[in-house]
């Protein structure tokens, strides 16, 4: 199966002599890790710790990494790096000709510019080539519901702008996401590591991620306040409409 060009996510590039060194210095998790060709959970956070974005990045060799980023946070994560850059020898931008392309089926004979990042729970990534008039085609609204809605199924949360700087990591699991974690607590400094830190070692979270079915009355989207079923407020991280018109959601509660 050759997969859907998502119509959610942009692909981001860093490259150059530095790339390894900046990306370290910003992002929650260890960078110097990933092997060449091998893709790792990432987090963006603020001063205060809240959680900017959330993606995977890709390492496509020694100097060069791509991030598949929602695209509602794609300017605000740029903008802010870039600043950021100060003498470092790196560009920041954002791909005109790779494409973050979503498979519900695992993909066999998929043309990726490195190997399928598996998500599990039905899903897999991969990052091709993709221009106009290309065959690859473009993700439908209903491939996309079916996409978030295994996500939600799999607990794995994505920060949109709607949600910039609403959690901490471990509010939303962040540090334990499936596969291997999104937080090194031993790579150094980074952009909130205290906060985050401290969270981790002191258990100083109260809030937590879980699943919840919510009725389809009224329209829900990402960042909204709500009342469970059971009486319990919480806050959307992520949430998709399912064929019966409910919504499937990962929201954010405080711990009992």
């Amino acid at each position: 199966m050759s997969g859907s060009v998502s119509t959610q996510h942009s692909v981001v590039i860093f490259s150059g002599v530095d790339a390894l060194a900046f990306l370290q210095s910003q992002l929650t998790n260890d960078v110097a890790a990933i092997a060449v060709g091998a893709w790792q959970w990432q987090g963006y956070c603020s001063a205060k710790g809240r959680l900017h974005a959330t993606f995977a990045l890709a390492r496509l060799g020694e100097t060069e990494f791509a991030a598949a980023l929602h695209q509602s946070v794609v300017p605000f994560v740029v903008k802010r790096l870039t600043m950021f850059r100060l003498r470092s020898k790196l560009t920041i931008e954002v791909s005109a000709s790779l494409a973050a392309v979503l498979h519900v089926e695992e993909p066999a004979n998929a043309n990726s510019i490195c190997p399928p990042l598996d998500l599990g729970q039905f899903r897999w990534i991969t990052l091709q080539k993709h221009l106009a008039g290309d065959a690859l085609p473009l993700a439908t609204d209903a491939f996309m519901q079916r996409w978030d809605a295994l996500g939600i199924d799999a607990l794995q949360p994505e920060i949109t702008a709607a949600t910039n700087e609403m959690f901490v990591p471990q509010m939303i699991g962040w540090d334990t996401i499936a596969p291997r974690g999104g937080v090194s607590f031993s790579k150094g400094c980074y952009p909130g590591q205290e906060v985050v830190a401290r969270a981790h070692y002191r258990g100083a979270v109260k809030r937590h991620l879980e699943r919840a079915a919510l009725p389809g009355e009224t329209d829900i989207t990402n960042g909204q306040a709500v009342t469970l079923t059971d009486g319990r407020e919480a806050e959307i991280c992520n949430v998709a409409k399912l064929a019966d018109s409910t919504y499937s959601a990962l929201v954010v509660v405080a711990a009992a």
